[in-house]
């Protein structure tokens, strides 16, 4: 067990390395582009990979805490049952952040997908992801205030919001062209979001720690989610927001 945990994780940073470079190709490159889809379908496909392994992995530590990440180990058994409580907090963090990857891609490729598929964000599968995302949100942060933990307490918050604007995007019998749009760009800027936290926070916590020390490592956690909230809303903003001429056409009608 512990070898396909190893396999797992190792799996995990590999192809997580490469997403977080992948991410920034179709974002920055002209939308409907040869790089765009080329490169969005890499992206996606590694996210998919991501969020698979670390579901997995996480799932593997909270069945057996010390049984994977202390193997062999002959531990008191307070300090076992202390051990054990932390690994399972902090796996069930990347639970919840698996599914909000996995959740986020999802979402933003069915999104478009709509359009010649009515009722695709409408099946139980997508909705029932999303709404175990929101109860892992509520789960974590319900344990991040508890235990006065402000890395679970806003990120917990932050998959109750997602969940909740993702599954809101289900609820029309159809989007137009630009809430596809939104909830397209919207779902692969969260995932990113996520496999950002989930690297400064983890995977380069030690670095961070040494430049922010401290409570200032909280600014290492927030920065990702908040540029990508901040992105998500202008690009609302600018999708949703009707042409002038539109404007302008609807006003005569009414005249």
């Amino acid at each position: 067990m512990t070898a396909l945990h190893s396999f797992l994780v190792t799996s995990h940073i590999v192809v997580g390395a490469a997403a977080l470079v992948l991410f920034w190709i179709p974002m920055l490159a002209k939308k409907g582009s040869r790089i765009h889809v080329g490169a969005g379908k890499a992206y996606t496909t590694a996210m998919y990979v991501v969020s698979i392994t670390a579901f997995f992995a996480s799932v593997m530590v909270l069945a057996d805490p010390i049984g994977i990440r202390r193997p062999g180990m002959e531990l008191d058994p307070e300090v076992a049952d202390r051990l054990a409580a932390s690994f399972r907090t902090s796996s069930l963090f990347l639970l919840m952040l698996s599914v909000l990857v996995f959740s986020s891609v999802h979402h933003g490729l069915m999104a478009l997908r709509e359009r010649r598929s009515p009722g695709i964000l409408k099946t139980p599968w997508h909705r029932g992801m999303i709404v175990t995302l929101g109860v892992l949100g509520i789960t974590v942060g319900i344990i991040g205030i508890r235990s006065e933990a402000i890395l679970l307490t806003i990120f917990g918050g932050i998959s109750m919001f997602a969940s909740f604007g993702m599954f809101r995007e289900t609820l029309p019998d159809r989007l137009d062209a630009k809430e596809r749009l939104v909830a397209h760009l919207g779902g692969l800027i969260g995932s990113g979001i996520g496999a950002y936290t989930a690297f400064f926070a983890f995977g380069g916590s030690r670095f961070f720690a040494e430049l922010l020390p401290g409570q200032w490592q909280v600014v290492s956690w927030i920065i990702a989610p908040v540029i990508g909230t901040i992105a998500i809303n202008r690009m609302s903003k600018r999708y949703k927001k009707p042409k002038p001429a539109a404007v302008k056409a609807a006003t005569a009608t009414r005249a």
